[in-house]
């Protein structure tokens, strides 16, 4: 491989959220969705040069930035926007809140399923909305929607906007274009206002998977459609907060921008320049980090053959982020029992899915290693395994 995925830089004391949650213990993060991997050269080379400058003033959203992201979404994606339809936030989740308050009222009603990512969940009530949260499913050896549920939800009179996760966290699903046209079905008949966050859209690691921009299915459904959008994930890049939302619609993103203006700050100049070099430089650095991921993903399910009451029912389709069924264990509390282990997960109940965890594995080879024998531990141990 062209670049190194096993050895990375030593994140303990670096402000790193992730690594500074377990300051001082012998524990592994493993939780929250960034990875342990240096960025893309092209992106370091790039700050570099910016930090070079030593004038941080407030930054302009140059002409090449948005041109990075039209190319990019045009060549991975087929989907042809227009640099005025693009709209910069520090990060996705103003954005989700965004979505939610200038296509409802305070009282009326956003759709939402769990489990899920924890914003999806809160950005309705913190905007005085009522969430509808429906479970998902797993039938036919997949994850998928509640269809009788959903139409129900959708049907409601008050409601208004429907949350969309593609790639679906923490399920790692990419939906198929079947169920897409169904939900898009379902938009059409309930003039319903979508926000899809599909910032996992770049790692999808299911060679038969194949991820459908919503937004890019017809021009009613993009009239109707917030796509949010960001570098960080693909390209490591998050604390540069620099995430953007794709509104074709020229009323929903007017009504987007002016709400926008109070929940997010301006990004700052190493994002915007991050963001430009990952676009138009990152793309054999993205590769090899997917066939990485891919490798990561083949040692989990290796080893969970010998770790009997952790369930991973669905291989991951796409993202660093997987999600286990660890209620056979019989824990009373399974999150904090795998920390008496030295491992950092995502606790389940956080995404409203008690009795499971998210494991991050977007790190090097050797590191999961660990994880996974410190696992083993834990499970071994469990008052569930021998009944």
């Amino acid at each position: 491989m062209a670049f190194d995925f096993d050895s990375c830089p030593e994140r303990s004391g670096t402000d790193s959220t992730k690594w500074h949650k377990y300051a001082d213990k012998d524990i592994i993060p493993c939780w929250i969705a960034d990875m342990d991997f240096k960025a893309p050269p092209a992106v370091v080379e790039a700050v570099q040069a910016r930090a070079a400058h030593g004038v941080y003033g407030y930054p302009a959203q140059r002409d090449a930035v948005f041109a990075s992201i039209v190319n990019h979404v045009r060549r991975r994606h087929g989907w042809e926007i227009k640099p005025e339809w693009i709209t910069f936030m520090c990060s996705l989740v103003p954005g989700i809140h965004a979505a939610i308050r200038c296509a409802s009222k305070p009282g009326e009603s956003v759709v939402t399923t769990v489990p899920v990512y924890p914003p999806f969940m809160t950005a309705p009530v913190l905007s005085e909305r009522n969430p509808l949260k429906l479970e998902m499913v797993f039938e036919g050896g997949r994850w998928t929607f509640d269809w009788a549920k959903l139409e129900a939800a959708c049907a409601q009179p008050h409601a208004k906007v429907l949350l969309l996760c593609n790639p679906y966290n923490p399920l790692a699903r990419v939906f198929d274009r079947g169920e897409l046209d169904r939900i898009a079905a379902l938009v059409r008949k309930h003039e319903l206002t979508v926000c899809s966050d599909e910032i996992h859209c770049d790692l999808v690691l299911d060679p038969a998977a194949k991820h459908t921009v919503f937004a890019a299915m017809g021009e009613d459904l993009a009239a109707r459609t917030v796509t949010l959008m960001a570098a960080s994930k693909t390209f490591n890049i998050a604390g540069l907060t620099c995430g953007f939302a794709i509104i074709p619609d020229a009323g929903l993103r007017s009504r987007f921008r002016r709400i926008i203006q109070g929940l997010s700050l301006d990004q700052n100049v190493f994002g915007l320049a991050a963001t430009q070099a990952a676009f138009e430089h990152g793309e054999p650095w993205r590769l090899e980090c997917v066939d990485y991921l891919r490798g990561n993903l083949d040692l989990i399910e290796q080893e969970l053959k010998s770790m009997p009451g952790v369930v991973l029912r669905q291989r991951p389709q796409a993202s660093f982020l997987v999600w286990f069924d660890i209620t056979a264990l019989g824990f009373e509390d399974a999150h904090a029992e795998f920390e008496k282990g030295g491992i950092g997960f995502s606790n389940g109940a956080d995404f409203g899915g008690p009795g499971h965890v998210r494991l991050n594995f977007g790190c090097p080879r050797e590191r999961l290693r660990e994880i996974l024998r410190r696992m083993k531990k834990v499970v071994e141990r469990a008052p569930g395994r021998n009944k």
